[in-house]
């Protein structure tokens, strides 16, 4: 065992430590650590978004003559409007038009992975198909639509519509433990990363 002189290192292990003392019970030095960590996330954002500025905004209107840089530029700077109340009304031009691209972005981009891509791959491929494939297809085709069916709420589910209803539910509480299973696997993957840091970075026992 060869503990790490590195003196980030043993700032790396206080840190750790003091985060997981959460999991007996809040103290000081669980919140010291959450303001360090919230502290130092928020002005690396701050540096990254000034340098953002700098290199892609300031440097390339100034000294690579791209004027047209000045729209963002102009609507950047009609963002700090909000903090003068006389004309904090110029701050909702610049949001107006942030929002409209996020909503114009988020439409595409929905539509496109659950709209286009899902029903392309709702589509069985009958032609060329080994057995593996056609089965495999077969269930998911299968799985479908007793997915759909679930939520067919304009007709009363009974009998076999009913029971294909039942089965999608049942389809998607085992896709939702799935999913929860990959989350908590994640997480897993997270504290193994931490305790290699403890044990193995600072420790020198692994």
């Amino acid at each position: 065992m060869q503990i790490s002189t590195n003196i980030w290192h043993w700032f790396m292990a206080a840190s750790i430590l003091a985060m997981f003392s959460f999991l007996y019970k809040e103290n000081p030095f669980y919140r010291v650590a959450e303001h360090v960590f919230v502290g130092s996330t928020a002005g690396h954002a701050l540096g990254m978004a000034i340098g953002n500025i700098h290199r892609f905004g300031w440097r390339p209107f100034f000294e690579q003559s791209k004027y047209s840089l000045l729209i963002p530029l102009v609507l950047g700077i009609m963002l700090y409007a909000r903090f003068i109340p006389k004309i904090n009304w110029v701050s909702r031009w610049p949001i107006a038009f942030l929002v409209g691209v996020g909503v114009g972005q988020s439409i595409y981009t929905s539509l496109r992975t659950q709209v286009i891509n899902q029903t392309l791959g709702a589509m069985i491929k009958i032609q060329g198909a080994t057995l593996m494939q056609t089965v495999n297809n077969l269930i998911g085709i299968l799985g479908l639509i007793a997915v759909l069916t679930y939520f067919i709420f304009s007709i009363q589910q009974k009998g076999v519509v009913r029971r294909v209803a039942h089965g999608g539910r049942w389809l998607m509480m085992v896709t939702f433990g799935v999913s929860f299973g990959n989350v908590v696997a994640g997480r897993i993957s997270v504290l193994l990363g931490q305790l290699q840091n403890l044990l193995g970075t600072w420790l020198g026992i692994i």
